[in-house]
């Protein structure tokens, strides 16, 4: 992806909301909420993070494309 969007995420991961808000040449900004909590993560290739069960890692970014790995958290 390359522009901000909203990425539906199934209920059974606790995040009721996940958006890419930028993409830059070497960072995907995430902002997700998700029981009470709120997490904003400025990521470059590579990094990871997560909020309740649901976990994300940037993939790979080049030329101001991100794609991003969803994975449940344990």
């Amino acid at each position: 992806m390359s522009e901000p969007r909203s990425i539906e995420v199934d209920s059974r991961f606790g995040v009721g909301d996940l958006r890419v808000t930028k993409v830059t040449d070497d960072t995907v900004v995430l902002r997700s909420s998700g029981a009470g909590t709120v997490l904003s993560s400025s990521l470059g290739a590579g990094g990871t993070g997560g909020l309740n069960g649901l976990g994300f890692r940037v993939k790979s970014l080049q030329g101001g494309t991100a794609v991003l790995e969803f994975f449940p958290r344990a």
